[in-house]
């Protein structure tokens, strides 16, 4: 894909970007911009290791490692801080929480560790209320959460200073904690989906679930069953009304 971008196979881009490829194909910013898009509307992330590995391609150092495999291309300092900044500021709205995390992972990929050494920061931080976090840095939380050795005793919403959609990037930590709130916050089908998934992991930890006052009865008689009838789940509470 990429040698194809640098040598203007319009045809195969267009095949993978549909009527987008013209845009896309103007800078390589924007190209992998879209790349990401189209990736994040993926159900089940099958394109999460492919645009990881396509932003590392970008770098000149990866350049320089493969010869003139890839062609030529501009990847002048200020094309990858701007790919950087469009990753920070992606917007992954009505995006499923699980898919927001690989953009904290293509940021890795592009060797800026920001985000990462100040998630580490607020973490052995004492006063974390009064940190803002941004959305990128809840994608990278919700990563480093879901992926300690320690169990979270409780996952509360409230505790974290951010947006509506901040919050909605810690969610997929849930599947590292012994209890969960989301009273009030308001479900969607891609956030039953999670919670399903965290019941039916293996360990499943979560035994305390609260989803209260969010109006959601058709949604949890559609998506939640299949995770509160697995054998895995070790539910005891659940709170709905």
């Amino acid at each position: 894909m990429f040698h194809c971008y640098t040598n203007k196979k319009t045809e195969v881009l267009k095949d993978f970007l549909g009527k987008d490829h013209q845009v896309a194909a103007k800078s390589l910013d924007e190209f992998l911009n879209r790349v990401m898009i189209k990736s994040l509307e993926s159900k089940n992330g099958h394109l999460d290791l492919f645009v990881r590995f396509l932003h590392g391609l970008s770098l000149e150092s990866n350049h320089r490692l493969l010869g003139g495999l890839l062609g030529q291309t501009e990847n002048s300092p200020e094309i990858i801080q701007r790919t950087i900044k469009n990753l920070k500021e992606m917007n992954a709205e009505e995006i499923c929480p699980d898919r927001s995390i690989n953009i904290f992972h293509c940021l890795m990929e592009m060797n800026d560790l920001s985000v990462h050494q100040e998630i580490q920061e607020f973490l052995k931080s004492e006063k974390r209320s009064e940190k803002k976090l941004s959305e990128i840095h809840c994608s990278a939380l919700a990563y480093m959460l879901q992926m300690s050795e320690e169990v979270l005793d409780e996952l509360d919403l409230d505790q974290y200073n951010t947006s509506n959609e901040g919050r909605r990037r810690l969610i997929p930590a849930v599947r590292n904690c012994r209890k969960f709130r989301l009273s009030g916050h308001g479900v969607s089908a891609t956030l039953c989906e999670v919670v399903a998934s965290a019941l039916k992991s293996n360990p499943s930890y979560l035994t305390e679930l609260d989803l209260s006052n969010n109006n959601l009865e058709d949604l949890l008689m559609e998506h939640l069953p299949g995770g509160l009838e697995s054998p895995k789940c070790r539910l005891e509470t659940l709170r709905w009304r």
